[in-house]
């Protein structure tokens, strides 16, 4: 499954290549540029990075899960990438952990590009793969990315190793890939919330497969089983300290009333809401707020809302590249290029593959998908974009390779004619 023997010599020496040096400049840009990344201040704790490492010190030396305040427990986050870091803590030190945990990084984003060439091999083959991953080594916020203490990297692994497990489990229809497939998807819900929702493209596979109805509830049941299994100490923990089940976070409520502020412009239509006793309450009180406009403002105005809530919010998801720090001589305006680059080259090759009715292609498509509506409720901005964006290099490396060779086969067929 995660074997490349069977290929040929020089895709290897090719993949090999694009990894190593991958690899080597993720972690010179971590090294380079993540002390001076920082997108907020320690003394300020106001930005999430700072956020997350002060709550990975907390959990490193005293046992608590906190965010917002240290004396307050939290389930505003989820907590894989405060555990991820105080592990490293633990073991070096207080910035000597984040240090290693930068290196963990980069070795990180070296095996996501394995993945994404597997994924790429087993979507359409080991050269539009190979090209996949070229754009993707070519992509600035893969190295800005790394410089940052966010969930990105981490997510963005288990995203793609999620991905490559689910293509085998769907083809094969094999027990153990359904129950691999349920505690990485635990996994990836333990560092961000939102890959819940991922079995909803495995349910759209499922229809397009012609899945018998037995064979669905049998493989639901094992995955649910598998991803309860991971998730059941986070579940534990929240009921202990809240006396209430939480299965994800609390966090939501911020967020949501945001997005309902059309262009995010607060200017208008101001909604106040009261601001709680705990952090709890106060995004019960933000969820209520943002109800309130929706129900008042979107009944007003709909067509204004209903294009905010699609395309508006899309384009917010899409316009730009995580890309927030200039890093290696890289303008902003040469990285949004590239960034449209590839997504025009992705759409025009969706286009044909559609045309051409490749069912292969439609399992990355529906992902995409997917991702793009499950953040339309929230404020969205192009950070959110950053995990899907090997998925559209694969689809653009494709329709590069695709050209390539298509020019080929006429330069042949004009050289045997003539």
């Amino acid at each position: 499954m995660f074997k490349i023997k069977n290929e040929n010599k020089y895709i290897k020496i090719c993949l090999i290549a694009i990894i190593v040096v991958f690899f080597i400049v993720n972690l010179y840009a971590s090294l380079k540029y993540g002390p001076t990344n920082y997108l907020g201040s320690f003394e300020k704790l106001d930005n999430d990075d700072v956020k997350y490492i002060r709550s990975a010190w907390e959990l490193a030396n005293n046992g608590h899960f906190i965010y917002h305040k240290v004396d307050e427990p939290t389930v505003f986050i989820m907590p894989g990438l405060t555990c991820t870091i105080a592990f490293f803590v633990k073991i070096f030190g207080k910035f000597g952990g984040l240090t290693a945990f930068r290196i963990f990084q980069a070795l990180l984003q070296a095996l996501s590009m394995y993945l994404l060439f597997l994924i790429g091999r087993r979507v359409f083959n080991s050269k539009a793969a190979l090209f996949g991953c070229i754009l993707n080594s070519l992509y600035i916020a893969e190295y800005y990315t790394n410089t940052v203490i966010l969930t990105e990297t981490l997510f963005k692994f288990l995203f793609l190793l999620l991905i490559y497990i689910s293509l085998y489990a769907i083809e094969e229809k094999k027990i153990l890939h359904y129950t691999i497939g349920g505690i990485i998807w635990g996994l990836g819900c333990l560092v961000r919330p939102t890959i819940a929702l991922y079995p909803g493209v495995i349910l759209i596979m499922w229809i397009i497969k012609k899945y018998s109805l037995k064979d669905m509830i049998k493989f639901t049941i094992i995955t649910t089983l598998a991803f309860s299994v991971v998730m059941s100490s986070w579940w534990i923990r929240n009921y202990l300290v809240f006396d209430r089940f939480i299965p994800l976070t609390l966090s939501s409520g911020n967020p949501f009333l945001q997005g309902t502020y059309v262009n995010y412009d607060q200017s208008i239509d101001y909604t106040p809401y009261e601001v709680g006793k705990t952090v709890v309450e106060t995004n019960e009180n933000e969820i209520k707020a943002g109800l309130y406009r929706l129900k008042t403002y979107a009944v007003k105005e709909p067509l204004k809302y209903a294009q905010w809530y699609t395309i508006g919010k899309s384009w917010h998801l899409w316009n730009y590249p995580f890309y927030w720090k200039e890093i290696f001589g890289v303008s902003f305006v040469s990285a949004g290029i590239f960034h449209y680059l590839v997504l025009l080259l992705a759409i025009v090759e969706s286009i044909r593959m559609f045309i051409k009715r490749n069912r292969r292609f439609l399992f990355i498509f529906a992902t995409v998908i997917l991702f793009n509506l499950m953040y339309l409720p929230f404020f969205i901005m192009s950070r959110y974009s950053y995990p899907i964006m090997p998925l559209v290099c694969i689809v653009a490396g494709h329709g590069i390779f695709g050209f390539i060779r298509r020019r080929l086969e006429l330069g042949q067929a004009a050289d045997s004619n003539s």
